[in-house]
Parts: C-alpha cells; structure tokens; sequence
C-alpha cells in the first residue's frame, strides 16, 4: 500500500506540473482506493436535500466535539518534540503543497460556487502575502524543528497514511465525477479544525515551540472557512449541481482518511521513539 500511495502521489504532481496523465495501473489503485473507502464509510442514512445534509453534517460535528481521539489527546498532553517531528514529517506532503490543487476545480464550479472557494483559497494563500501564505508558515515549523523543508524528502521517508491525504484531494479536485464530494469534504474537514488542531496548539505551548502558526491561524481562520463551505453548498445547490448523497459520501469518506492518516502518524511517531529508546539500552549493555 505504501509503494502504491507513493506512486499516485508522484504521479499526481507530474499531472499537476507537467500535465501528465495518470497511468492506467495507478488509476486503478486510486479507483479501487476511493471506491472501496467510500463502500466502507457508506451509512444506512443519506440526506435528500440541502437541509438533510446540513443536519448529518451538524449531527456529525457535534459527536467529534464530544469526543477526543486517544490519538489527539496523546499529541496534547504526552508527546515528546522528537515525537512530534514524526507527526509535522508524515503531514508534510500536504503542508508543503497546501490548497495547490483547488485550482484545478474552480473550472468545474458554477461562478457563484467560485466565489466562497476564492475566498477560501485567499487564506490559503496568505491573502497573496508569501510570507503568511500557510505553506510558508509549515515551512517556518520545519525550520524551527530543523527539519528539511524540500518536498522530495518527505516523499522518501513518508507512510502510505501520509500520501493518502494529499491523494485524496487530487482525486476529489481532478478526478471525481461530481464537485460535490468536494464540497462536502471541505465544509467538514473545516467544521472540524477548529477544535481539532487545539492538540497541535498545545504540544506548542507546552513544548514552546514558537513556529505555532501554522495550527493556531487554522484554529481561526478555519471558523470562517467553515461558513465558506456552507456558502458553496448553498451555491451549489441553487445551480442544481449539489448532489446531496455525493457530498455526504464525500464526507464519510474523507473523515475516514483524515482519522486514519493521523492515527496512523502518531502510531508512528510513538513507535520511532519506543525504537529509538531500545536501540539506547543495547548500545548502553
């Protein structure tokens, strides 16, 4: 799996720089890999309209306020900076490239769907200051953990959970058949990063790491982004284009993927350290 996720990664960024499509075998992979996640992720319950989605969507977040992961709360109150250098490296591939590919989007959305989508990508961007651009503030992180900014270093030592997130967002702006499961991803996963990321601010704080940036401007600014999404929605769904069942699909399927890339980050980065500190006793007897 992990071979594979790495292939569609990098075939993903030549489609992306050089326009290249995306060969046959690894097409397949990534079809299989949707397909299969949105089967497993699929519930008995699917809304009919707008109104139907916003209240699961509302249902939803609600629950994952209530309850916090092990795995979060370990990165809050547990874990150690060489721990925490695992878990920036395994979401570094999406923080050195953050929101590039929603450009490929915009095309397939009506102009008032474009609309909240920009106003997105503007924070995305730094509101075209470089220096507050979020790709820059993960790299000012990297450097304050001296840890190597250039992309293809993360492409060499990251698992497959680490390329399956940013995978995941080239088939939903590229490849998916419909902008809906986008639209349904993006208002969910920016419903939640508000109180999501505060395990991240904390392992800052208690750590004093001062590159915080990066989580604490998500924290804020992702509140706003959370009505952007809600905004698209709506937009959408006054076109007609809004499939209900897709961005709910899309949800599903995308808190899948989102859970279990940074679960399995943590398992990592605890697992680094438990054989990094094994490999201390043997060198010590």
């Amino acid at each position: 799996m992990n071979a594979q996720q790495k292939d569609l990664f990098l075939a993903n960024r030549a489609c992306i720089k050089q326009l290249q499509p995306l060969p046959a075998h690894i097409l397949a992979f990534e079809r299989d890999w949707i397909d299969s996640t949105i089967q497993k992720t699929r519930t008995a319950n699917t809304p009919s309209d707008l109104a139907g989605l916003r209240k699961q969507l509302a249902e939803l977040v609600e629950l994952e306020r209530s309850v916090m992961p092990p795995s979060a709360a370990y990165v809050g109150d547990h874990m150690t900076r060489e721990e925490f250098k695992i878990l920036v490296q395994e979401f570094a591939l999406d923080g050195l490239t953050e929101a590039q590919v929603f450009y490929h989007l915009m095309p397939r959305l009506s102009l008032a769907a474009q609309m909240p989508m920009l106003r997105m990508m503007i924070d995305e961007f730094g509101s075209g200051n470089l220096k507050r651009s979020h790709t820059t503030l993960y790299i000012d992180l990297l450097n304050e953990l001296q840890m190597p900014t250039d992309l293809a270093f993360y492409i060499d030592v990251n698992a497959a959970a680490g390329f399956s997130f940013p995978n995941m967002f080239c088939w939903l702006t590229m490849r998916a058949d419909d902008p809906s499961y986008f639209a349904g991803v993006i208002t969910y996963f920016e419903t939640v990063v508000p109180f999501f990321f505060e395990c991240y601010t904390s392992i800052c704080s208690r750590l004093q790491i001062k590159a915080h940036t990066y989580y604490s401007e998500h924290v804020h600014i992702d509140v706003f982004h959370a009505i952007e999404g809600q905004r698209l929605l709506k937009a959408m769904d006054a076109t007609g284009d809004l499939d209900p069942v897709k961005a709910w699909e899309g949800i599903c399927m995308g808190r899948e993927i989102t859970n279990a890339a940074f679960d399995a980050a943590v398992d990592k980065a605890r697992r680094q350290e438990f054989f990094d500190k094994e490999r201390e006793i043997e060198r010590a007897l």
